[in-house]
């Protein structure tokens, strides 16, 4: 397995092929590899020349690691066969512990296809685990179970092999070119398993026979497996845990599960710890939270972790760094925007890369430019890249919004930028017509252009077109900054931002927009989507008297609301310290801050366009109290 157990771990694996032995079915005689159900004893290893191997046997059989036959014997002479002892290496690696049960699906899913190639009727499970867990390859298919080979006896120079191999071992073993067999019989074992049959007994796996020989092509019987297995559940102990990832600190290099039972535990790993997701190896620092996992535990110390959920997509942005291609897999490496982390992320083989609008690779980016990854289970499905400093044409403004920072929304032709909201840096630069401008002189409907580095805009250059209209009020909107209104207009109605330094003319006087009530008609003069200029009409003046009680009192828009007897609908008493005369019951002057709610009132004014200006204003009576 790729690191999974180091060599005092990978003892478990080469013991493995002392699970529970299990022999293929014979075509003739069934009950010959049946289990022996619920025997403590078996009739014979009593002998002497099995007293070496009983304690190991009874041990293993008491821990339901093997079993013997119907008959009420195990038979320890009798071979085991190669995919026999394949499939014990993969039931000591946890293939059939149903915690891996997610795991060992995710192996089929991977590997079904091809395992389909070798008529196997039993062990399918066993096989495609070992090929997850990087114990065998497609040559070791070939070499153990294809054809015949499958039922062969299992030679102990092939045995080494293995052990070996799930161990994790052979690239450190093949790099020991001066390896010297300690065995009286070295010569024969074959070259290319040298090192390997080394690397087995170094690890204290595999022994010689007793007389100095290492009986390289003899079987491997099930008594020798009875006691590989021992020695290995004694030296490493797996446990499996499958929960929910909440935390990996790679500082520390620890990783905190919440477990099934709902328990927060925390573990330890090392450089070799074997990390997947969804069967593909990757980094510590690519897992995320609220990922499904089984960890593998020896010692108290995880040496496998296998994610076996699939995350909703997410999206990250940040700042290209590089990218690096380690064993054909490529990754990228960005500083996060949000955090300013530096991550590391693999790329999907199926990778879409597009960059400033057009199909790309990784190559295509220099560092700083602004990359945004789709993120399928913590991997890059879709890399989209700009460079830090990009300009958008032909834009128009749909929306300014000022309040959290400035951001502005356009409307473009272009889907990729088509009702996206920048940020808009505090030092932007503005012209607009060709002069050089503010931000409040850009109104929705503007045409612009954009230049954003790194996603905000720091320089905008508009142009407008001037028209003038008259229409009816239908609704107005006095608020800050910008207030708006809607215009029936030769018989569409289209609303207007009307920005606070709207020049307004009532009567050839200067004017404001509380002189205005729905239904007067208005000239107006705009600029895009903005109105810069407003002249009123129709504006007809009258004279008008109200008496009432006052009902509500905005001091801020200069309104008092009064109710006049045999009325439902309050009147709206437009006045002003400046323009109106307060009086109160006293006779002495007063001020619009002295007017209380429940005071009886007689108001004298103008009545203009339906709005009553009040001129003079005297309170008759005090609210009851």
């Amino acid at each position: 397995m790729n690191k999974l157990f180091k060599t005092a771990l990978a003892a478990v694996m080469v013991l493995s092929m002392a699970l529970p032995v299990f022999a293929e079915p014979s075509e003739t005689d069934e009950n010959t590899a049946a289990p022996n159900a619920g025997s403590n004893v078996f009739s014979d290893i009593n002998t002497e020349n099995f007293a070496w191997a009983k304690p190991y046997i009874l041990n293993m059989h008491e821990k339901g690691l093997v079993s013997g036959y119907e008959d009420g014997t195990y038979r320890p002479d009798n071979d085991v066969t190669r995919q026999e002892a394949l499939s014990l290496f993969a039931r000591a690696m946890g293939s059939n512990d149903p915690v891996n049960a997610e795991v060992l699906q995710i192996a089929h899913d991977r590997y079904d296809e091809l395992i389909s190639n070798y008529a196997l009727t039993w062990g399918k499970d066993e096989i495609a685990y070992l090929m997850y867990k990087g114990a065998l390859k497609k040559v070791d298919l070939d070499t153990y179970l294809l054809g015949d080979e499958k039922k062969t006896p299992m030679k102990r120079y092939e045995a080494a092999i293995i052990i070996t191999k799930a161990m994790g071992g052979e690239e450190k073993a093949l790099a020991d070119l001066g390896v010297v067999l300690d065995y009286n019989d070295a010569r024969d074992v074959p070259s290319n398993a040298i090192q390997y049959v080394a690397y087995a007994s170094d690890a204290g796996i595999m022994e010689g026979m007793g007389d100095g020989t290492f009986s390289p092509n003899t079987a491997v019987k099930r008594s020798q497996i009875a006691v590989m297995l021992s020695r290995t559940v004694d030296k490493t102990e797996y446990e499996f845990i499958s929960g929910t990832l909440t935390a990996i600190d790679t500082g520390s290099m620890t990783i905190s599960i919440k477990n099934d039972d709902d328990e927060d535990e925390t573990y330890s790993y090392t450089g070799d710890t074997s990390f997947k997701t969804l069967g593909d190896e990757t980094q510590p620092s690519a897992m995320a939270a609220n990922m499904s996992v089984v960890v593998t535990l020896s010692g108290g110390t995880a040496v496998s972790v296998d994610t076996v959920s699939e995350l909703p997509s997410e999206t990250v942005v940040g700042k290209y760094v590089n990218y690096a291609t380690n064993s054909g897999v490529t990754s990228v490496r960005i500083t996060l925007d949000e955090t300013g982390e530096t991550m590391s992320y693999e790329c999907l083989p199926d990778l879409s890369v597009m960059y400033q609008g057009s199909p790309a690779t990784v190559r295509s980016f220099v560092k700083g430019d602004v990359l945004e990854l789709e993120l399928k289970n913590g991997k890059i499905a879709k890399i989209s890249g700009n460079n830090k400093t990009v300009t958008i044409s032909g834009a128009v403004v749909e929306n300014i919004d000022i309040s959290d920072g400035v951001h502005i929304t356009i409307s473009h032709g272009d889907d990729e930028y088509n009702g996206k909201t920048y940020e808009v840096s505090s030092d932007v630069s503005v012209r607009k017509n060709d002069v050089t401008s503010g931000l409040d002189s850009i109104y929705p409907g503007d045409k612009v252009k954009l230049t954003l580095e790194y996603d905000v805009v720091t320089e905008i250059r508009a142009t407008s077109t001037t028209k003038s209209a008259e229409g009816t009020i239908k609704s107005l909107t006095i608020a800050s900054p910008d207030s708006t209104i809607t215009l029936n207009i030769n018989g569409e109605e289209k609303t207007y931002t009307i920005p606070k330094d709207v020049v307004i003319t009532v009567n050839g006087e200067e004017g404001s927009l509380y002189d205005f009530r729905v239904g007067d008609i208005i000239k107006i003069n705009t600029d895009s989507d903005a109105i810069t200029k407003i002249t009123a009409t129709s504006t007809q003046e009258s004279s008008g008297d109200v008496t009432g009680v006052v009902t509500a009192i905005n001091t801020s828009f200069g309104v008092v609301s009064v109710k006049v007897d045999g009325s439902e609908i309050p009147v709206n008493v437009f006045c002003k310290d400046d323009t109106t005369t307060f009086v109160g019951v006293d006779g002495k002057s007063k001020k619009m801050k002295d007017v209380q709610v429940g005071q009886t009132v007689e108001v004298k004014g103008t009545v203009s366009n339906g709005a009553f200006v009040g001129k003079l204003f005297i309170i008759i009576a005090e609210a009851a109290k």
